[in-house]
């Protein structure tokens, strides 16, 4: 049984196709992290979906792609979905906190430290910490590739038991997805070159990653010691079969 896990969660889990937040699916991932609680296990939820809440409260402005117009709806986005886990935790009697990072936390050994003491104190007192990318202040090398990477290194600062990656998709497979003929892979060695010939690098409408990324990011955390259980994030009850070790998507281990 795993004791302590970072969960990352996609933009395509948390909003539906017209890009507004998707409160069921939230509602259905809060109820299965309580149940992880319950059952004992210290986790940290990365959250993507700020910039889609954002686009849903300041609709019609020009999405050109601009920094400033991402940091705009990050800003206001980022309240509005930190509103709703508050409330869909509070149905479970459980707290949840803000973390922002950019990469330069992690690089700066005073931020790091910071950060790092500030997570065991809210694992310690049984608080959700929900971290995102700080939008606002994060522009070109102070960004993540995406909410993975960030996974990733707070899997690692936190020496985690396992990371958690939620996506649109099963996990990684041989194939396009949407080809019927492509099988899933469900366990990947951390760096099989043959595996990567297989992965897609196009990137999931609605996020900046790709399966490309998830893949680079699950070898990078793998082989430190920590697997990384790539599924996907509308699949019913998925959360419950990482303690029961019958996981339905990807495992990308050491």
């Amino acid at each position: 049984m795993y004791h302590r896990l970072v969960i990352k969660v996609g933009t395509n889990v948390l909003t539906r196709p017209d890009g507004r937040l998707d409160v069921t699916s939230i509602s259905n991932l809060v109820d299965q992290i309580a149940a992880l609680k319950r059952a004992g296990v210290e986790l940290v939820l990365v959250s993507s979906g700020a910039v889609g809440a954002g686009r849903e409260l300041l609709p019609g402005r020009p999405d050109d792609g601009a920094v400033a117009q991402r940091q705009v709806y990050s800003a206001i986005g980022q309240v509005r979905l930190m509103e709703l886990y508050r409330q869909l935790f509070a149905g479970h009697g459980l707290l949840c906190a803000q973390v922002l990072a950019t990469k330069g936390d992690f690089r700066d050994d005073l931020h790091y430290d910071n950060m790092l003491n500030c997570f065991g104190a809210l694992l310690r007192d049984e608080i959700v910490p929900v971290v995102n990318e700080n939008d606002v202040v994060a522009v070109t090398e102070l960004m993540f590739t995406d909410n993975d990477e960030l996974a990733g290194l707070v899997a690692r600062m936190l020496q985690a038991e396992a990371l958690v990656i939620l996506s649109s998709v099963e996990g990684l497979y041989d194939g396009p997805p949407e080809d019927s003929t492509s099988k899933l892979i469900a366990r990947v060695t951390a760096g099989d070159a043959s595996v990567e010939a297989f992965v897609q690098s196009r990137k999931t409408t609605g996020g900046r990653g790709g399966m490309a990324t998830k893949l680079r990011i699950a070898t990078e955390t793998a082989l430190e010691g920590i697997p990384v259980l790539i599924g996907n994030g509308r699949r019913p009850g998925i959360l419950a079969t990482v303690l029961t070790g019958s996981w339905p998507g990807t495992t990308v281990m050491q």
